[in-house]
């Protein structure tokens, strides 16, 4: 076979493409770039047992856990965060009524936004109970202000709970963050 002809095709196309047209380029249009990114993640879970509303044989009515979450007010979170929505859901097996709250402290640990859930008593069907916090333009400070969270449940009378009483009740909760960045 004889190369040279197929040297002469792929040289004749190098030559041409070099001559090909060509526009000004336009960098400005780097600083018009827009993106809006969206990021979902999960923000909390905890399951509760039954058997662990029962410590040294007596029965504890609340619980709490505190996550920080400072994250909130860094860099391009504080700056080009416009909306949150935050999901909470929330299964009950255990036969008593319950009700969620989730506080939102500051930097100085002083309360700026609650979200109250009520769990209805486990009636032999899996309870679930779900709810969503949307932070937008309106509130979205909210967020950026926020430091930490509290995650707390309260447990109301009802049939007593032993060391061996069955079901749990379990939160779990994500945000879905969506960005504006310039």
């Amino acid at each position: 076979m004889n190369y040279s002809f197929f040297k002469k095709i792929i040289g004749i196309l190098l030559l041409m493409l070099s001559f090909s047209c060509s526009s000004d380029l336009d960098f400005e249009q780097a600083n018009q770039l827009n993106v809006k990114p969206v990021f979902t993640t999960n923000l909390a879970y905890f399951p509760l047992e039954a058997n662990q509303f029962v410590v040294n044989g007596v029965e504890q009515s609340a619980f709490s856990y505190i996550a920080n979450v400072n994250f909130f007010d860094k860099g391009i979170v504080k700056e080009d965060l416009v909306k949150a929505e935050l999901y909470f859901r929330v299964k009950n097996t255990i036969n008593r009524v319950y009700t969620y709250n989730i506080t939102f402290l500051d930097v100085n640990k002083a309360p700026i936004y609650n979200i109250n859930m009520n769990i209805p008593a486990y009636n032999g069907t899996e309870i679930v109970v779900e709810k969503t916090e949307i932070f937008d333009s309106s509130n979205i400070d909210i967020l950026n202000n926020t430091n930490q969270i509290i995650f707390s449940i309260l447990m109301f009378p009802g049939p007593p709970l032993t060391a061996a009483s069955p079901g749990r009740i379990e939160l779990s909760s994500s945000i879905t963050a969506y960005f504006d960045v310039k």
